[in-house]
């Protein structure tokens, strides 16, 4: 008898226990949980106040790390992680690593290499090879305030005021690796603790929720004189809504070969993704999801 009442103790708080596991941990849509990743490392590992405070480049341990705007910085020491989190906008490469060139000139998020990096106005600059870092050397002030929102104006003024108030640069945030500037810290912890509320949806990779659309497929290139921005070497692959709007599919041509090929039938599929960047009607769009109907 004994032994039942303790079994059925363990199976009441194993369950007990699933139950609150359960309730405490988010509900994720077929979507996310499919997009969910970790943070990345930034930097290969490299300490970022090493490289902006010393000029130099040493590697930085998991025992000593802070996840800043979605990616992971590790550090030798303590002291460096402190001083990274007191300003971790001084010391985050621009654009979250990411090209400057590459935006500015395409609108395009491509990954930078601690390989090909430079520094300009007390920052960090990473860059995909050596064209692009020496395209900015030759005139870095044209590149160089790429990852400011908004003309360095305050996002929260503009959202709660509509007003065009300049912000300061020691009152910084960053968000999905863009600069965004307040004339104090009272605006800027106001952005920090709803950043999407106030981000400027304009941005190329600004953190977008996730649309679900349905349409005809047609050749982005052929029809609407448009490629992806990832690949402008392929016609590449749109889905027009039923609003007369035009979705060019990054990647399709790799993930989707089957839907990509047969693109010129005119044939009814639905996506599920994130808008890149918008231009008028069209928009290029990271999908999750690509079915045929």
């Amino acid at each position: 008898m004994s032994v039942s009442i303790r079994t059925t103790r363990r199976v009441v708080l194993g369950s007990l226990l699933a139950l609150a596991v359960t309730t405490a941990a988010p509900i994720l849509s077929r979507a996310d949980d499919t997009t969910k990743k970790e943070p990345r490392v930034g930097l290969a590992g490299y300490c970022p106040v090493c490289i902006i405070e010393g000029k130099k480049w040493m590697k930085g341990s998991s025992d000593h790390e802070v996840t800043y705007d979605g990616i992971t910085y590790r550090f030798p020491g303590v002291e460096q992680k402190k001083m990274f989190e007191a300003n971790p906008a001084k010391y985050v490469p621009a654009l979250g690593g990411d090209c400057v060139v590459c935006y500015a000139m395409a609108g395009k998020r491509m990954p930078g290499s601690v390989k090909h990096g430079a520094f300009h106005g007390g920052r960090l600059f990473l860059f995909p090879s050596n064209k692009e870092k020496e395209a900015f050397l030759a005139s870095p002030a044209k590149f160089a305030d790429t990852d400011l929102a908004l003309k360095g104006n305050c996002a929260v003024c503009l959202a709660m005021m509509k007003k065009e108030v300049p912000g300061k640069a020691e009152f910084t945030a960053i968000h999905g690796g863009f600069r965004y500037l307040f004339p104090s810290d009272k605006e800027r912890k106001m952005f920090l603790s709803d950043p999407e509320k106030f981000e400027d949806k304009s941005l190329a990779g600004t953190q977008q929720a996730s649309i679900t659309v349905s349409g005809k497929t047609s050749c982005a290139g052929c029809e609407h004189g448009v490629t992806p921005l990832g690949a402008p070497e392929e016609l590449g692959l749109a889905v027009s809504g039923p609003d007369g709007s035009v979705f060019v599919i990054e990647d399709a041509h790799k993930r989707w070969p089957a839907i990509y090929k047969g693109r010129f039938d005119g044939a009814t599929v639905r996506f599920t993704g994130k808008v890149l960047q918008r231009r008028g009607k069209i928009s290029w769009v990271q999908a999750d999801e690509l079915t045929s109907l």
